[in-house]
């Protein structure tokens, strides 16, 4: 699969959380070009890789997201993928979560992928090519009881590549999702700490938590050649879901 990744521009936002710096690593690591962005960017984390490129952007504004992009086409005068990671925890009983805490949720996860994916798609259009992925979740399909506005949010996500897909497939530009179950992060740990007076349960059918890596195994697959004919779909990463009782 590494040729199809040489030399290729690939964009990955919230590229310094667990799931995105796995992605970033995995695309480089195959020869590609990434641009690892994020609001706040951690100089020393691809300090080994020369072809990873910092770019401080905040997909909270969308002028930050537009001047970014222009910085890209400006270095490359290409693109070839965009991977949506950004996210923001907000657990708690549905009663106590606020406007708030709703509001942070869906301005860095879903307006925080509809901002970089609205920029990019011109260019995709245009070069008759293109993946997208944005990364949602399994509770988009099975939320947990401590996790509404995140489920929420990834059901939308879920919603909106499903669309993009085929609304730009003729385009020769293909959206995805990728959505993990649990994976080791320190989203996890919260996620687990918020739930700590539940029952305890096995948490997948396989082993599991599952690990970063898995989850850019995944994503990697729905940006190379090898997914040309997959498009506006869902890609679970979450250990076959739980196993029944």
């Amino acid at each position: 699969m590494s040729s199809t990744f040489e030399d290729r521009v690939y964009w990955v936002t919230g590229a310094f959380g667990a799931l995105g710096a796995a992605t970033v690593k995995r695309l480089a690591d195959a020869g590609a070009h990434v641009i690892a962005s994020s609001r706040n960017v951690d100089t020393e984390r691809f300090a080994d890789s020369p072809r990873v490129v910092p770019l401080s952007v905040d997909v909270a504004d969308d002028h930050s997201v537009r001047a970014a992009f222009a910085h890209i086409e400006e270095r490359f005068d290409r693109l070839d993928g965009l991977v949506t990671s950004t996210n923001v925890a907000a657990f708690g009983d549905f009663l106590d979560l606020t406007d708030d805490d709703w509001q942070r949720v869906i301005e860095a996860k879903l307006l925080g992928s509809v901002r970089p994916i609205r920029t990019a798609l011109p260019r995709f259009i245009e070069q008759g090519r293109g993946a997208i992925v944005a990364i949602s979740g399994r509770g988009g399909i099975a939320p947990p009881p401590n996790h509404f506005p995140g489920s929420s949010v990834n059901a939308a996500l879920d919603l909106l590549v499903h669309g993009l897909g085929r609304k730009y497939g003729p385009h020769g530009v293909r959206v995805n999702a990728v959505a993990p179950g649990p994976i080791r992060s320190p989203r996890f740990d919260a996620m687990a700490s918020a739930q700590a007076g539940d029952e305890p349960t096995r948490l997948t059918a396989l082993d599991g938590p599952g690990t970063p890596e898995d989850v850019a195994a995944a994503v990697t697959y729905l940006l190379s050649d090898d997914a040309r004919f997959v498009t506006g779909t869902r890609l679970y990463v979450d250990g076959g879901g739980p196993p029944y009782a």
